[in-house]
């Protein structure tokens, strides 16, 4: 099944070789893995072509504890949330290079539902930070990050129009 939820998001990746909850807590799921403070991105989706890390944060959900995004737009500006943006996709992917399933071109996208001038600081951050993963050495035979991408649901819809993301029903709980 290629569709996944995340806070009060699905997002169908429609054509996936196959699509998972990365940071999935059940130890019972057949997808679990046994690190559980590691940080890690929500879903990881095999495309025939690319992998892609998907990255989830909604703080416009009717339910938000986070009423109106006041502790990401915080972390925006001190630069917390790009941090744990960066970090979630070092850990992600030491993990499956460790589990040998890192043999195509990776891409690392969040879904965040801020409106677009909010996002630039995020996007600006995260392609410093990452702008030497994105490059790639004379010596790398590898890619370590084919692209690094940060959109809200008009973006996302926009550049990935095969994979439509729902607003579910008020979700229980959650996070930011």
């Amino acid at each position: 099944m290629n569709k996944l939820q995340e806070d009060g998001l699905q997002i169908d990746f429609v054509g996936a070789q196959h699509a998972m909850k990365f940071d999935q807590n059940d130890p019972n799921h057949p997808e679990y893995h046994d690190l559980q403070n590691m940080p890690r991105v929500d879903f990881i989706v095999e495309m025939e072509d690319a992998i892609y890390f998907v990255e989830v944060k909604d703080p416009g959900r009717p339910d938000a504890v986070d009423v109106g995004g006041t502790k990401l737009l915080k972390k925006i500006v001190d630069g917390t949330l790009e941090a744990s943006l960066i970090e979630k996709y070092l850990f992600s992917f030491f993990f499956r290079w460790a589990e040998r399933r890192l043999e195509k071109s990776v891409h690392y996208v969040s879904l965040i539902t801020l409106e677009s001038p909010l996002l630039q600081p995020i996007i600006d951050g995260l392609d410093k930070q990452l702008t030497n993963l994105s490059k790639k050495s004379v010596r790398w035979n590898r890619e370590p990050l084919a692209s690094c991408q940060v959109h809200n649901i008009e973006t996302w819809e926009a550049v990935f129009p095969d994979w439509p993301v729902t607003r579910l029903a008020a979700a229980a709980g959650g996070g930011e």
